[in-house]
């Protein structure tokens, strides 16, 4: 959950919107019987789904839910029911990895790696751009992260040629998440990847984050084996796609949730109170 842990953090919570579920005090009741937790996080064009708990609970949260398209970052677990909520494309098996301290393990470094900033921004995009028509550009990538976050790269007779960067840095959370690492396809097998992705690690150290992440497609074998290498274990699996929903006539009625359609202030998040089925509701308000 370090992804939901750092959008707790302030320049965060305007986009989030949080559900969940109270656990069941039932005697006899398993402790965690009955809860769920969700997040939708709406920084981005398509709004993020983040699920935690039981497919039950999950699928009641997610009934009072009315958003038409979601990218889905959910438990193995969960996916049923996400498919019986409307098509779901793009699917992939992931393994969550995390870094391991006292195993970090820089290698020798392949090629020159330098820290990159704003004005690198265009030569990321045309480096990205080289994965697209193999599906292996980044699936989140904007000036935001560039400008907030860390990235490192290697360049080549003036073009960039190998890149990783953060998804997330949270100092508050002192959780940080690193994301779209990419290698152009005529310069792999020669240690790039794991030179910036070793970078990227090591700034995220030297701030003094206490829990470092990223994702790895379950099939992406020598990615994972570099990731290891430089530390990194396998914590757990999950699943991405793209879920687009059949909603009803009272749901479509509705349309998109009133919070994605407004600005987006500097805001907390505030307990609003009971949905419908009992769960409790937080949406960022303005401060």
């Amino acid at each position: 959950a370090a992804y939901a842990l750092g959008d707790l953090a302030p320049e965060h919570a305007p986009y989030c919107e949080w559900r969940a579920t109270l656990p069941a005090a039932s005697a006899g009741s398993e402790p965690d019987a009955g809860a769920a937790l969700i997040l939708i996080y709406r920084a981005f064009d398509l709004p993020v789904l983040f699920t935690l708990g039981r497919p039950e609970a999950v699928a009641a949260l997610l009934a009072e839910t009315r958003e038409p398209r979601l990218y889905l970052l959910i438990q193995p677990e969960i996916r049923p029911v996400v498919e019986a909520l409307g098509a779901v494309s793009h699917f992939q098996a992931m393994w969550r990895m995390v870094l391991d301290p006292a195993r970090f393990a820089p290698p020798a470094s392949a090629a020159p790696v330098a820290a990159l900033g704003p004005a690198d921004y265009p030569a990321l995009e045309a480096l990205y751009a080289d994965g697209a028509a193999a599906g292996e550009a980044p699936d989140f990538f904007s000036p935001a992260q560039v400008a907030d976050g860390l990235f490192f790269g290697v360049w080549e007779a003036g073009a960039l040629t190998a890149a990783a960067g953060t998804h997330l840095v949270s100092a508050e959370m002192s959780v940080g998440a690193v994301g779209n690492v990419y290698v152009r396809r005529d310069r792999r097998g020669r240690g790039l990847g794991g030179a910036v992705t070793a970078a990227v690690t090591g700034a995220l150290r030297e701030r003094g984050l206490t829990t470092i992440v990223l994702n790895v497609n379950q099939a992406n074998g020598p990615a994972q084996r570099i990731y290891e290498r430089l530390g990194y274990w396998r914590a757990g699996a999950f699943c991405e796609g793209i879920l687009e929903r059949r909603l009803s006539a009272a749901q479509a009625a509705g349309g998109v949730s009133q919070l994605s359609r407004e600005p987006k202030p500097r805001t907390v998040i505030r307990r609003i109170g009971l949905a419908g089925s009992g769960s409790i509701f937080w949406r960022s308000s303005q401060t």
